[in-house]
Order: C-alpha cells, then sequence, then structure tokens
C-alpha cells in the first residue's frame, strides 16, 4: 500500500505567523494607548510580538515544513513543533524580561495574545494545505 505524502508550504506558513504577529502586536499597540497604558506597556507587546516571530521562524526553518512526510504523521510533529516553539518562545520571553527591563504583566499577556493568534493562524494555513491535499488524493 503506498502511503501518501505531503510537503507544506514554507512561504504559507512563514506569510501566516507574519500576518499574526503583526495583528497581534497592532492590537496591542492600540489597546495600550486606547486603554491610556503608555509606552512602556504598547513597547513591551510589540517586542514580545517580535520575539515570537523569531522565535516561530526558526523553529520553522528547523522543521522544514517543505521535506515530504507521511500525511498521518504531520499532526503528531506539527504539535511538537508547536509545543517546542512555546517552550522556546517562552524561554526567549524570560530573557526578554531581565534584558529589558519590561513588566512581565504585559509581557506574559501579549505572549498568550500573539501565541493563540499564531495558533489560529498556523492551523488554518496547515488545514487548508491538508485539505488541499485529500481532494487531490480522492
Amino acid at each position: 500500500m503506498n502511503v501518501p505524502e505531503i510537503s507544506l508550504s514554507f512561504r504559507s506558513l512563514v506569510y501566516a505567523q507574519c500576518i499574526a504577529t503583526t495583528l497581534a502586536a497592532v492590537l496591542w499597540v492600540a489597546g495600550s494607548f486606547i486603554g491610556g497604558f503608555g509606552r512602556q506597556v504598547a513597547a513591551a507587546g510589540a517586542a514580545e510580538s517580535a520575539l515570537l516571530f523569531v522565535t516561530s521562524l526558526v523553529i520553522l526553518i528547523l522543521f522544514s515544513p517543505g521535506k515530504k512526510r507521511p500525511v498521518a504523521l504531520l499532526p503528531t510533529l506539527w504539535a511538537a513543533t508547536s509545543f517546542i516553539r512555546f517552550v522556546a518562545a517562552l524561554g526567549a520571553s524570560i530573557l526578554l524580561y531581565y534584558g529589558a527591563q519590561f513588566e512581565l504583566r504585559p509581557l506574559l499577556f501579549s505572549f498568550l495574545l500573539t501565541s493563540i493568534f499564531l495558533l489560529i493562524a498556523e492551523t488554518k494555513t496547515i488545514s487548508s494545505m491538508l485539505t488541499k491535499c485529500s481532494s487531490q488524493t480522492l
């Protein structure tokens, strides 16, 4: 029996990550100024979003989505990659906290906002790729 294989589009995933982190940063900065929290909180959130984008990009390069893999193995690998990215981004955020002396709350909530946006964007992108693959297989 021939196991179907799929490779993911690196460009589509980077685009989804870029859109998600940019949207999270824009919403954070706008919410900070509208809420009257000031520049320090806005800068912390924007820095956190940028940090998550860089971390996501590095992990994506290490994952090498263009490599052909069995379709059944892909969701497990992507879940493991997302977990590794989450842990790496959390570690980098701790370094940002100590290095830049930002407050903890803005970093934490910006991290959560950006992580949610990243997960939604990547899930939508990967599911559309898997749907396209399944429609071509049938």
